[in-house]
């Protein structure tokens, strides 16, 4: 039953997953009154690779979420494993974080309780109109209303910004097992049909994601391409059952429209291979905060488009490497080659290093071995 309470607010936020709690969070930052809805109750799980890179790792601390040694564990640098050679890059200056989904959810809905974030769990948004939203408990009045109700986003229809189809769509499915760590970086296995990632998420469990473009290929039937990791997990436990998602490229034309704006996948995803999905919503949500308090939502649509480019083009070129052989084995044997520049375009796609920083030098020898025949 709908009642007649009316909630009073600067900013309503649909979607109370970790890109609508880091918005909330970095709004109310900056003085501004958020209200955030969302269906489900807390913990929000969903299929992720749980690994979040240094500059995620940064973005937490900045909005004030700290994680202690049980809820996460450190790790160094991506591992590239496929077509008969092992690639691994350091990253140069911090490292990233494995951490279950729902440990993170639960931290930062704990910091969005701390600094005064009106969360409304199990509450239906029935839809969003200039300065009003309906829901099953009542409504709401704001000057802005976000979208960040992910990559099926109701708001992006409800506001007219759903123009931009997926241009890549792929199926991922995770697991958890008992198990210690084997390493400190997040592994990513090549297969000649899927790809499997590997990351560290407890000192006891680790977690596996499987993608591909078959929605038959799980983490069971994927296993026997990778006998080596099959290996490691002969006799332990899977603690969870195989969660699965879509995992899309796409673009956006537009994230802002009037008094609304889209954030995180609601507003444009990237391929899961790049492991930043959740690194590009707290970007996003950083910038987004930033624009309303400036009361100018185009400094957040050209941030947005800045933000998300970089793994735009990487999202294309490991798809790129998903379908071909030859050229897998050239990227993966240059980057063995080369494991200092592997750590430097770690840190280039991370954010945390400047391209124009990377060097002319850098590039000729990585063009050079990506170009001549491997040995």
């Amino acid at each position: 039953m709908v009642s007649d309470a009316t909630i009073k607010t600067d900013v309503f936020i649909a979607g109370g997953g970790p890109a609508g709690l880091a918005t909330a969070i970095a709004i109310r930052k900056r003085g501004l009154r958020v209200v955030v809805a969302d269906l489900a109750k807390p913990p929000i799980d969903k299929t992720c690779g749980e690994g979040l890179m240094p500059q995620t790792v940064a973005a937490l601390k900045d909005l004030g979420v700290t994680l202690g040694p049980a809820q996460a564990v450190p790790f160094r640098g991506i591992r590239f494993i496929g077509e008969g050679s092992v690639a691994t890059g350091d990253f140069p200056t911090s490292y990233g974080l494995g951490i279950r989904r729902t440990t993170l959810h639960e931290a930062l809905v704990q910091r969005a309780e701390e600094v005064g974030v009106q969360s409304l769990w199990r509450t239906r948004v029935i839809s969003i109109d200039h300065g009003k939203v309906s829901l099953d408990s009542g409504k709401v009045q704001c000057r802005w209303a976000i979208g960040a109700d992910g990559q099926n986003s109701l708001v992006r229809k409800w506001v007219g910004l759903d123009q931009g189809r997926p241009q890549e769509s792929r199926f991922g499915f995770r697991q958890h097992f008992r198990v210690a760590p084997w390493t400190d970086f997040v592994e990513v296995h090549w297969g000649r049909r899927c790809q499997i990632v590997v990351t560290p998420v407890t000192p006891e469990e680790v977690c596996l994601v499987v993608t591909s473009r078959s929605p038959h290929i799980r983490v069971k039937e994927a296993l026997s391409q990778f006998p080596e990791i099959a290996g490691r997990l002969a006799g332990c436990q899977a603690v969870t059952k195989d969660l699965g998602a879509i995992s899309a490229l796409r673009i956006l034309r537009k994230v802002c429209r009037g008094p609304f704006a889209l954030v995180g996948d609601a507003s444009g995803s990237v391929d899961s291979l790049t492991g930043e999905g959740l690194g590009l919503a707290f970007q996003q949500a950083n910038a987004l905060a930033e624009a309303l308090a400036h009361d100018d939502l185009a400094r957040y649509e050209v941030a947005h488009r800045r933000i998300n480019r970089p793994s735009e083009v990487m999202s294309r070129l490991l798809l790129a490497m998903e379908n071909r052989a030859w050229l897998r084995r050239r990227v993966i044997d240059a980057l063995a080659r080369e494991p200092q520049l592997f750590g430097r375009l770690l840190a280039v796609h991370d954010g945390t290093f400047s391209p124009l920083n990377f060097g002319f030098g850098s590039f000729f020898r990585l063009g050079w071995r990506l170009l001549a025949n491997p040995s």
